[in-house]
């Protein structure tokens, strides 16, 4: 695996791993689960250098752009979340906030994984693997009991 490829990798595996976690946390350990959020957005925020280093290394778009993406979502969540929070969630949501955090986020994630595929098969399990345990856990947490949130 070329050295772009290994830092794609890398990349999107470790995010995943956060995003599994801050869910995980959310759901069973509340108090403790705010930090590994901001550790989470800190680390997308990193794919605008990854994301920069990969084009400068003449990596493909396809490598390119989940960082890229990752680094946009990052943005917005953490100022909607942290910098400058609010209830953009709802209820009622707002969707001018909503709907961009949400496309930002699914292509990201897709843009992570479906090239791990020609990159790393394994990477591409795993990554597949923490992608619907986060999702399930984001969702549980969304729509499930007040005392799953």
């Amino acid at each position: 695996m070329a050295g772009t490829e290994l830092a794609f990798a890398v990349f999107g595996l470790v995010s995943q791993l956060l995003l599994t976690a801050f869910f995980a946390l959310r759901r069973w350990a509340p108090d403790r689960a705010g930090p590994v959020g901001v550790a989470a957005y800190g680390a997308a925020l990193l794919g605008l250098p990854v994301g920069v280093a990969l084009a400068l290394a003449g990596a493909p778009l396809t490598l390119v752009g989940g960082p890229l993406l990752a680094a946009a979502w990052a943005v917005l969540g953490a100022t909607v979340d942290l910098v400058r929070p609010r209830p953009w969630r709802g209820p009622p949501p707002e969707w001018r906030v909503l709907l961009p955090y949400v496309v930002l986020y699914l292509l990201a994630q897709m843009w992570l994984w479906w090239p791990l595929w020609n990159v790393a098969r394994g990477a591409w399990v795993a990554y597949l693997v923490l992608f619907v345990a986060n999702t399930a856990l984001n969702l549980r947490g969304h729509v499930g009991s007040a005392s799953a949130r």
